[in-house]
């Protein structure tokens, strides 16, 4: 048995219980992600200074902020409730969003 412990520690397989407790293995807490309200925020000022922009140029944004896709969808969907923001098809057939 203690020969299969000392193999097996260099190599770890699956999450640990640190992962679930948000701590990296050198003790530092891990940092969180913004919350939802930051992103939609985030993004209506990002739309409303450009006036028009297309779902990829919005999405290559996002994640130069390390915001993730489903986040960025939630908040577009957000906004788009609220009114804030309009969902469209350029001439190209690409979709651009525009605010409200």
């Amino acid at each position: 048995m203690k020969k299969r412990r000392e193999e097996g520690e260099g190599e770890r397989k699956g999450s640990t219980l640190l992962d679930f407790l948000g701590v990296e293995p050198g003790g530092a807490q891990r940092k969180e992600a913004p919350a939802a309200l930051d992103i939609s925020e985030d993004i209506y000022k990002y739309i409303s200074s450009k006036s028009k922009v297309s779902k990829d140029e919005l999405f290559a944004w996002a994640k130069s902020k390390n915001y993730s896709v489903s986040s960025i969808i939630k908040a577009i969907d957000e906004l788009s409730r609220a009114g804030r923001i309009k969902r469209r098809l350029d001439d190209e057939g690409k979709l651009v969003y525009s605010t409200a």
